[in-house]
């Protein structure tokens, strides 16, 4: 049962996914860049920082890969690239209360608790009901994204 129907606009909910991925890179890779820029002994560039954050942005896009049918894949996509901004705000707010607590380092939970918060939106939006699917891929972005940002940089 499909609970959103977006009439078959494909290339509309693949513009709007393209659109808001590369925003959330360019923000931030910004957000980033800005206050580094004048501290001493830091060699960062924009340019690094932009490569650093479209991968950890697209990485969402694995939300479309288990689909059959390419229309609830890109109502998925849509949805989660969307709900993005509630993966960080639960993020956040998974980091400050862990670091009350005591514990200093999460390994990376954050990036799956970032993940999971769209996925699981997503497809409770587009199919009624939240599956294993959000879970295993919410692991599998934060494996790629924990590799990414500790192991290759």
């Amino acid at each position: 049962m499909m609970v959103w129907d977006m009439d078959g606009k494909p290339f509309q909910n693949l513009t709007v996914s393209l659109i808001m991925t590369v925003s959330y890179s360019l923000a931030a890779a910004w957000f980033y860049y800005a206050p580094s820029r004048g501290e001493p002994d830091v060699d960062v560039g924009f340019w690094r920082f932009l490569l650093y954050f479209l991968l950890l942005s697209f990485l969402f896009w694995i939300v479309a890969i288990p689909e059959k049918k390419p229309f609830p894949a890109y109502d998925l996509l849509m949805f989660t690239v969307l709900t993005v901004p509630a993966g960080v705000v639960a993020s956040l707010l998974f980091l400050f209360g862990i670091s009350e607590v005591g514990m200093q380092n999460t390994h990376g939970l954050e990036y799956a608790l970032m993940a999971l918060v769209p996925f699981s939106i997503a497809h409770k939006s587009v199919k009624g009901s939240v599956s294993t699917t959000p879970f295993v891929l919410a692991i599998i972005y934060w494996a790629v994204a924990y590799l990414w940002g500790n192991a290759i940089w």
